[in-house]
């Protein structure tokens, strides 16, 4: 073999170890520690125009907030950790929101609702934001008085572009806080 090939392969090797290093570890600390100087969140509010220009789209305002720890009180990780998931419709001023367990890959985060509410996907996304996807059976989700379904597979709740945030989650967090969970 010639030096000049050994060289490049040898390139080669440092740049794919260096890639295979990315761990479920990194793209934890990188969305969830540390984020926005306090309790990390990801939110996104449309306005009436984007609705209006969605009709199929029901979500006003979606959130998500690292949990301080599991709820057996044990630390989050990368292997599990819980958030805070709350979403209101374009329809009402009510909150919805649960408990969603998630565990990080080395690429995105697999979420489950709790009460079977099914799961939800976590991605990086432009921006330093988290694309969240719903499952292909939906997400159910909790409020005070009754109970939404979203759907996996139709409509324009499906995807969201989530950013770091703190007024939605500081405004979800008072809702839920206040005892109106």
């Amino acid at each position: 073999m010639s030096t000049r090939l050994a060289v490049l392969l040898g390139a080669l090797s440092l740049s794919v170890t260096s890639d295979a290093i990315a761990t479920s570890s990194d793209l934890y600390d990188r969305y969830f520690s540390n984020v926005l100087a306090g309790p990390p969140c990801f939110a996104r509010t449309y306005d009436d125009a984007h609705l209006k220009a969605h009709p199929a789209q029901r979500v006003r305002s979606i959130e998500i907030d690292l949990s301080k720890t599991n709820s057996d009180g044990s630390p989050n990780s990368s292997d599990r950790f819980e958030l805070g998931f709350a979403l209101m419709l374009a329809t009402t001023s009510e909150w919805y929101g649960q408990s969603a367990s998630c565990k990080a890959s080395d690429t995105a985060f697999e979420c489950f609702l709790e009460a079977d509410g099914g799961l939800f996907r976590l991605a990086p996304a432009a921006d330093g934001g988290l694309r969240l996807e719903t499952g292909e059976t939906g997400i159910t989700i909790e409020g005070t008085s009754d109970t939404i379904e979203l759907s996996g597979t139709e409509g324009g709740d499906r995807v969201f572009d989530l950013l770091p945030s703190k007024g939605e989650c500081d405004a979800a967090r008072a809702f839920f806080e206040g005892g109106n969970e």
